[in-house]
């Protein structure tokens, strides 16, 4: 179904939406700050200042706001990221932090275009009697109106890499089956739809049953804006029932793609150097705000909330901003607090601030990016695992500073390799930045579900996690540690 009178409904609320919420969160967080738990650490000697900021009552009161229904997943370019990205500021301002961004703003803004497909196609046979269909899944830059044959093709038989695409032309009609879900499904269709249409195929009809997820898809992305992608298609898709018989001429009429800008951000906090040298350089923890919204069509619970992914990482920034704001003394080194919009998408808040960054990415000694700390594999409880292990001795450094308060830093030995790229840390790694992701969980059954709910989470172990990340990056805040390549590596770059 569409999601009739979202908008509406929306627009009219809008401005009451952030004060309601904030009001019920302050009201969630006094009970919390109450009850300053010991931290979950074991070691004979007195912790540092800061680490009564670390706490489960505030890890709980943190992470049960972003990961509400109220905030219906965070999706990057929706009303509720941007009350989410309020809330990282506030919490940045309250921790003692000056903007990070331009001209000292607590965002980094960037401008980026959004499409919804439109509403309105109309297929005809010959004799102008219409045909029925499910609407469009996605649609061109410019209008079309098409006439000519329809075309049945094997979809499936194009999809081989010896595929032949010679002959094809004008309107082609196929069935399209996949197991991939949701957004990796549509993928997978448009790059297959963009080879036809380079071998000139103008139109596609998609065979569908009247349960087929395609049209589920289709649904979502008329009723709501999607952030533009580079697997974009140029013609027209639409859905047809699988047991209408088309025979002969058809007319095909659709509109073009609705094109708007939307300004996105990330949110930065800077709390700079003691130091008069080492304050030019900063340590960087960072986290994705961003999830995958919610989904209308689904019948019960229709939010993502993206409590573990990546609720869980952001509660951890603006965790580690209470703490090391709260020092006796303040670090050496500056530090660097960021939450990234749009991660789920491609990367793309910290493709951006790398392209445009605030800060000098050669004077990042180093990014620590948390991803999915709240629920741990058998086993590991109160340990962490480092992505890229082999890259650089970031890990082993946090790991010796972090293992004597009772936290081990260690290599996953699935994980650490296969995900160094998955996260926002690439974006600095392909700059030249010492950066990597810390995890402490897995590609658990909730991964990118409805049920990846906080109350799902296990809160003493991701509080133990935020303070071993915090306890393990302390010599590098106070510059008595640099983290450096692999020499391997820095071998092979030579």
């Amino acid at each position: 179904m569409i999601w009739t009178g979202r908008n509406v409904w929306l627009n009219s609320i809008a401005s009451k939406i952030p004060i309601a919420i904030f009001a019920a969160h302050l009201a969630s967080l006094a009970p919390a700050l109450a009850q300053l738990e010991k931290p979950q650490v074991t070691s004979n000697t007195q912790l540092p200042v800061g680490a009564e900021q670390i706490t489960e009552g505030r890890v709980t009161a943190t992470i049960s706001f972003l990961a509400s229904d109220e905030l219906s997943g965070r999706e990057t370019n929706s009303k509720e990221f941007e009350i989410a990205a309020a809330y990282v500021a506030a919490r940045f301002r309250g921790a003692g932090l000056e903007g990070g961004g331009p001209e000292g703003s607590f965002y980094h803004e960037t401008l980026v275009s959004q499409s919804r497909v439109p509403s309105d196609a109309v297929l005809l046979q010959a004799d102008s009697v219409p045909i029925a269909h499910y609407g469009l899944l996605t649609t061109g830059e410019k209008p079309c109106e098409l006439q000519g044959p329809v075309m049945d093709v094997s979809l499936e038989a194009l999809q081989a890499p010896e595929a032949d695409f010679k002959g094809l032309r004008g309107i082609v009609r196929g069935k399209f089956e996949t197991q991939a879900k949701s957004s990796r499904a549509v993928g997978q269709l448009n790059r297959l739809a963009q080879k036809l249409e380079a071998a000139g195929v103008e139109a596609l009809l998609l065979d569908c049953d009247p349960q087929s997820e395609w049209i589920k898809q289709a649904e979502l992305a008329r009723a709501k804006p999607k952030l533009q992608r580079g697997d974009r298609v140029g013609i027209p898709i639409l859905l047809v029932p699988s047991a209408v018989r088309i025979a002969g001429d058809v007319k095909l009429t659709a509109s073009a793609m609705i094109n708007d800008d939307k300004r996105m951000r990330n949110v930065i906090g800077l709390l700079r150097g003691s130091d008069e040298t080492l304050q030019k350089q900063a340590i960087l923890y960072s986290a994705h705000l961003d999830h995958l919204g919610s989904n209308p069509t689904l019948v019960d619970d229709q939010v993502f909330n993206g409590a573990d992914d990546d609720a869980s990482g952001v509660t951890a920034v603006v965790t580690l901003a209470d703490a090391i704001g709260a020092m006796k003394q303040r670090p050496k080194r500056s530090v660097l607090f960021m939450t990234f919009w749009g991660e789920e998408s491609g990367l793309l808040g910290s493709k951006q601030f790398v392209a445009t960054p605030s800060w000098q990415l050669d004077q990042i000694v180093a990014n620590i990016n948390i991803e999915m700390i709240g629920r741990p594999e058998g086993g590991a409880r109160g340990k962490i695992w480092m992505t890229g292990w082999q890259e650089s001795d970031l890990g082993m450094l946090m790991s010796q500073s972090a293992k004597p308060w009772g936290v081990e830093i260690f290599e996953h030995p699935k994980f650490s390799s296969m995900l160094y790229r998955a996260s926002d840390n690439w974006s600095f790694v392909e700059r030249g930045v010492i950066a990597h992701s810390f995890s402490a969980g897995s590609l658990h059954p909730d991964y990118h579900q409805v049920d990846d709910e906080w109350d799902r989470l296990e809160i003493p172990h991701m509080t133990q996690v935020i303070q071993g990340l915090w306890l393990g990056s302390l010599p590098l805040l106070e510059g008595m540690q640099t983290p450096n390549k692999s020499t391997a590596k820095k071998k092979e770059s030579k």
